[in-house]
């Protein structure tokens, strides 16, 4: 068989040229579209891996925060229960001490108030029984009793002229006042009793003045000598209450 290679050598030119046209206007703009496909992809690819590595990152910051955060968390519910601890430690010294304090002055307040009280009751009390021993005195005086006064009487002004010089009382009229009537032989016998004591007096005026107690008087000039259940009980009654601390 015989090749007609004039055919055959413009076959391949047709070849060729269909071969060039193809790539020319099939082939190219598809591999150019392929191109660019394939480079946005790859521009994708890039950033979607960026994308990652920033979110990577961003996560891994998140969580560093979040530790931080959890570690800040912790420190501050330990530094928060500290106070608080403190706090309450703080509270109950100063309420316990508060209280102690409280309890003190109500312990001194009732003590003072007890004291005072007590002051008060002895008070009454022993006013009370002088009282009641004045009127008893005045209740159960007799003969018996009333010469006791006139020797006790007696006996004081003769104690208490000792520092007094007689001479000077020129007084020509004693005055005797008693608290319940006299008897004449009681008034003769403190006649008797105060003459040596008064040599210069010429006359003495007795009167009765209920008012006084169980008590009798002497007025000689610008002194006087006195004894009285009411005095003598009302001097035993403050040296107690000043034995007591609680003189009026």
């Amino acid at each position: 068989m015989l090749i007609d290679w004039p055919t055959v050598i413009f076959q391949i030119i047709n070849f060729l040229i269909l071969i060039a046209l193809l790539k020319r206007f099939l082939y190219g703009p598809i591999i150019k579209a392929m191109d660019e496909r394939e480079e946005k992809i790859a521009q994708s690819l890039a950033e979607a891996s960026r994308a990652e590595k920033e979110a990577a990152q961003h996560a891994a910051s998140l969580s560093a925060e979040h530790e931080e955060f959890a570690e800040k968390r912790v420190l501050m519910q330990q530094e928060a229960r500290l106070e608080i601890d403190t706090w309450k430690e703080e509270s109950i010294y100063r309420l316990k001490k508060d209280i102690a304090a409280l309890q003190q002055s109500w312990q001194k307040n009732l003590e003072d108030e007890q004291e005072a009280f007590m002051k008060k009751l002895k008070i009454s009390i022993s006013r009370q029984v002088f009282q009641v021993a004045r009127k008893a005195f005045a209740d159960l005086a007799d003969d018996k009793l009333e010469s006791r006064l006139l020797d006790t009487f007696l006996q004081k002004i003769d104690k208490e002229l000792v520092s007094i010089e007689i001479a000077k009382i020129d007084q020509k009229i004693l005055h005797i006042i008693s608290g319940f009537p006299l008897h004449q032989e009681e008034k003769d016998r403190l006649r008797n009793g105060l003459t040596p004591f008064f040599p210069k007096q010429k006359e003495f005026r007795f009167r009765e003045e209920p008012d006084m107690g169980f008590g009798l008087r002497l007025l000689a000039g610008n002194h006087k000598w006195e004894w009285n259940i009411n005095r003598y009980m009302l001097d035993i009654e403050d040296e107690i209450l000043k034995t007591m601390g609680m003189a009026k």
